[in-house]
């Protein structure tokens, strides 16, 4: 008997066996769970890295594409230059004869300056197309030399009258008479003139002069109106607050108020409950005053049935008096009643006028004041931007 009650000990071995399998199980379950997140993390923090990197190679692509339109466009300007250059030295007649020319002079230097004569270039058109595209670097080059060998053997006294140091200003739309007649003489010797450049004008010391302090005197007024202006922002400043103090002493007044009308709002409420509670209690004394005198007449009349006592009629005689006096008691606090009601709400009624009133009125100063000042402002302004205006024109 004590054999069979003793479990086999292969059994527990085997549960236990089943109980650490299972925690096991659960544990790689745990494990792969946790390394599937890390997977998929892995791998959309990859796909934002890609993403990243495609954005930086598209906008990388497209700053060269951009790089490369703007050189294509610069060496677009620069052939056309270089056509047009070809094109004007085709029309002026420049040959292999004339560069031979322009190199001797500018090893001869000054000792001889007509050496480099077109007059025995042959016909432009007749030179290569091919030969003129390669020459057109040393043409280029061959006409600045000119120019300045020009500029250099000019007349001295045409050099004298028209100084860089002239003072300039943009051009204006009408053609002026100092212009056109220096435009009239360019059209002679066109390398011993000074021009202006494009949107300039030459003016004279003495205009100059006046426009400077034209200018000064802008100056001043635009600094006025500086000083001016920050005045009045200071002015705008101190005012708003004042009117932010203004309105917080408002609030709380209004809070004030709000607060009076609740406690006249309890006042009334607890009065009238109060009126309420004595009527009630009136018109329980009444009934009671009622009941007895009811129960009093019905026991009167049954001894006066028996008895015939003196004192009855002298009874009846007060009860109707004491009802009247009462009703009369009842009408007038009722009426008292109704009158202080009224007289709460008509009150509470003028004090809510008042405080809007004063709510409105505030407003509307506050209103016109900040339109006083809007329309000071804004003249102000509409005055500075006019001389601005002005000054600019004038320059």
């Amino acid at each position: 008997m004590e054999e069979s009650d003793k479990p086999p000990p292969q059994n527990e071995e085997n549960a236990e066996l089943e109980v650490n399998l299972e925690v096991q199980l659960a544990d790689c379950r745990a494990q792969l769970e946790h390394w599937q997140g890390v997977a998929t993390i892995c791998e959309l923090s990859k796909r934002e890295e890609l993403q990243e990197l495609q954005t930086q190679c598209d906008q990388e692509i497209q700053s060269l594409q951009e790089a490369l339109r703007e050189t294509t466009a610069q060496y677009e300007a620069r052939i056309s230059a270089l056509q047009s250059e070809r094109a004007q030295w085709r029309r002026t007649g420049a040959s292999p004869d004339n560069k031979a020319s322009i190199k001797k002079g500018r090893m001869e230097g000054e000792s001889s300056p007509t050496d480099s004569s077109p007059s025995h270039s042959p016909d432009p058109d007749s030179s290569d197309p091919r030969e003129l595209m390669a020459e057109g670097p040393e043409v280029e080059g061959a006409g600045l030399l000119m120019e300045g060998y020009a500029i250099q053997q000019c007349d001295s006294a045409s050099l004298a009258s028209f100084s860089m140091d002239t003072p300039s200003l943009p051009r204006r739309p009408p053609p002026q008479d100092d212009t056109a007649s220096l435009l009239s003489t360019g059209t002679l010797v066109p390398e011993a003139i000074y021009l202006p450049p494009p949107g300039h004008r030459l003016v004279s010391y003495t205009d100059w002069d006046a426009l400077q302090t034209q200018i000064s005197e802008l100056q001043g007024e635009v600094t006025q109106l500086r000083e001016q202006r920050a005045e009045l922002e200071k002015e705008l400043d101190i005012q708003t607050t004042e009117t932010q103090k203004q309105v917080t002493v408002l609030q709380s007044q209004v809070q004030t108020s709000e607060t009076l009308l609740q406690e006249l709002q309890k006042s009334f409420s607890q009065s009238q409950n109060a009126v309420q509670s004595r009527l009630a209690e009136l018109s329980l004394s009444q009934k009671r005053v009622c009941s007895e005198l009811s129960r009093l007449k019905g026991g009167d009349d049954q001894e006066d049935e028996g008895t015939g006592d003196p004192h009855t009629p002298t009874l009846q005689g007060a009860l109707p008096h004491c009802e009247e006096r009462l009703r009369i008691e009842i009408v007038n606090l009722k009426e008292q009643l109704e009158t202080r009601t009224e007289e709460s709400v008509l009150e509470v009624q003028l004090s809510s006028l008042k405080t809007e009133t004063d709510r409105i009125q505030s407003q509307k100063d506050k209103v016109w004041r900040l339109s006083c000042k809007n329309v000071a402002l804004n003249s102000r302004a509409c005055g500075w931007r006019c001389l601005t205006y002005r000054e600019t024109t004038n320059l």
